[in-house]
């Protein structure tokens, strides 16, 4: 009963497992992938180990039986928008689907066993590139089902949002100089003489014919006394984001509506 109880506790912490991706990086069998603190014990070991086997067996018997399964993951590994769309395309192969966890605190090598065996039988029938050719697939039958959505920031392609910027990088180093290049303190300005900056975000949606809405500027300063500029620090900000002609955000190469985000900090 004692072990049973270990073993459920030990599933619930999981639960709140950092999103990490796995590394085996010459970890011995056991270690968690994550820095949890969470010794194994030998009881645990052996339950890690049992499971693994069965589904080693049970895939090998499945495949003998022409039954082909593809695993969507879900935990401490990337996950896809795109995985209704993905099950449809499968089934024209007549590959079915399963699905499972994956966590940073369980031996990377005990996790998925059985999508692990069914991966290598996909990629012998249907070779290497199978799988992710048909994910880009199903991500484009899915952004044109939502092609009128507004995307958040970070689900959109690493792809310059910024004039005169083609890389990732620079985009978010670029539209920083360019807006310190004209903008003006106000007179009697107390700069920073403490450990943390001032800075505002201002907020709006970037629509993929370029045009702007719902533009919002939330300012924060360290010294009290800047207060009293914040309607004419935040007017320069916005006539710097209207004026400014921005490129669509894309995703999967195709322009969409995305969720804005810019930072600016104060000398």
């Amino acid at each position: 009963m004692k072990n049973r109880i270990s073993i459920i506790l030990f599933f619930i912490l999981t639960l709140f497992c950092c999103r990490a991706k796995k590394n085996s990086n010459g970890k011995s069998e056991y270690t968690p992938i994550a820095s949890v603190s969470v010794p194994m014990e030998d009881e645990e070991k052996k339950y890690w180990d049992s499971l693994c086997n069965s589904q080693t067996r049970q895939a090998n018997e499945d495949i003998k039986k022409n039954k082909i399964f593809y695993t969507h993951l879900y935990g401490m590994v990337d996950e896809y928008r795109s995985d209704m769309e993905m099950d449809s395309i499968l089934s024209k192969y007549s590959i079915g689907i399963k699905t499972d966890g994956y966590y940073c605190t369980i031996p990377w090598n005990q996790q998925n066993c059985y999508g692990k065996v069914m991966e290598k039988e996909i990629q012998k029938r249907y070779g290497i590139k199978f799988i992710d050719s048909l994910r880009q697939v199903a991500e484009k039958i899915y952004m044109h089902k939502h092609r009128n959505d507004v995307f958040k920031f970070q689900d959109c392609d690493m792809t310059s949002r910024y004039p005169g910027t083609d890389d990732y990088s620079e985009f978010l180093e670029n539209y920083k100089n360019d807006f310190f290049k004209t903008f003006k303190y106000p007179a009697n300005f107390k700069f920073k003489n403490e450990k943390y900056y001032s800075y505002s975000n201002a907020y709006f949606i970037l629509w993929k014919d370029g045009r702007i809405t719902n533009l919002k500027i939330e300012s924060t300063f360290q010294n009290k006394e800047n207060e009293k500029y914040k309607v004419e620090i935040e007017e320069q900000i916005q006539k710097f984001i209207n004026r400014t002609k921005w490129k669509p955000a894309t995703a999967v190469g195709t322009p969409v509506n995305s969720e804005m985000e810019l930072l600016f900090h104060y000398k």
